[in-house]
């Protein structure tokens, strides 16, 4: 009897060590997705901590599409920090999981990014890859100093003749239904005999916008550079999130496929114009 009460006490101690399978309210953020929001969050709150103090609705800004994006009010993540508060076990969990994602982020950045003159030098490689190397949201207004993002990547032998580059990034333009403003999009190529080859765009509404290019020539890649630009009356303002620059490798027999493909439509309108000519002819004749 004496050995079961001492194994029911020793339950009962490691059910308070452990919170013996506790679970969070329905009504409380979930962890994983509180330490996701918390990610993004801190992140804004970094991006806006150096905005003067008449550009404070900026902040305001950044926030509100944190929660927006995970689809949580202000109030029910002002209540779930609340509960996390008082149960400071969860709250170490999370923000022990958060210190090694940002830690990991920071070193990812550290060995893949070599600033020098706003120039980033790119070593990957793969047939499919994303480019981008700085932070994956910008919010861009009309002043002078925060009405612009742009990149400058330096190829390697990594790069192949006739990879597809594709600029891609998630417009969201403020104040909603009612904005005032637009943001003109471009990306360039820059080869080895400093031919470049660019295209450009201008979104003037919010969702995903995409810029491609694919060489039209067999040059070897020197650089990718581009650039984000807004234009728009005070206190409106672009919200740019998710950019990435993805490069993609089209294969010699993919290739070679599609160059087959063109050369056969090609054959074939110029047999049915070589008919339809001669048939002219005829009817001209009679």
């Amino acid at each position: 009897m004496k050995r079961i009460s001492l194994i029911g006490v020793s339950m009962l101690a490691l059910c308070g060590m452990w919170s013996c399978g506790k679970k969070v309210p329905e009504e409380i953020i979930q962890p994983q997705a509180m330490e996701n929001l918390l990610y993004d969050y801190h992140l804004a709150t970094t991006m806006s901590a150096d905005l003067p103090y008449d550009e404070n609705y900026k902040k305001q800004a950044y926030l509100a599409y944190v929660f927006q994006k995970h689809g949580v009010t202000e109030a029910e993540f002002d209540s779930s920090m609340v509960w996390y508060s008082r149960h400071s076990d969860e709250m170490n969990t999370i923000y022990q999981n958060l210190q090694k994602r940002m830690e990991t982020t920071a070193e990812l950045l550290k060995k893949q990014t070599v600033r020098s003159s706003g120039e980033v030098a790119v070593s990957l490689s793969g047939d499919t890859v994303d480019l981008w190397q700085d932070r994956t949201i910008y919010w861009l207004t009309s002043s002078t100093l925060t009405n612009k993002l742009t990149f400058d990547l330096k190829a390697d032998t990594s790069f192949h003749e006739r990879d597809k580059m594709v600029l891609e990034a998630n417009f969201s333009f403020l104040p909603k239904g009612k904005h005032e403003g637009k943001v003109v999009m471009a990306m360039n190529l820059v080869f080895d005999n400093d031919s470049t080859q660019g295209i450009s765009r201008v979104v003037e509404a919010s969702g995903i916008q995409r810029l491609m290019l694919r060489p039209d020539s067999a040059f070897k890649y020197k650089s990718v550079s581009g650039f984000m630009y807004y234009a728009g009356k005070e206190h409106s303002s672009a919200l740019i999130s998710d950019i990435r620059l993805m490069r993609y490798r089209m294969h010699e027999e993919n290739l070679q496929k599609q160059i087959d493909s063109v050369a056969v439509k090609a054959d074939t309108l110029a047999q049915n114009d070589t008919l339809r000519r001669v048939k002219r002819q005829e009817i001209t004749k009679r």
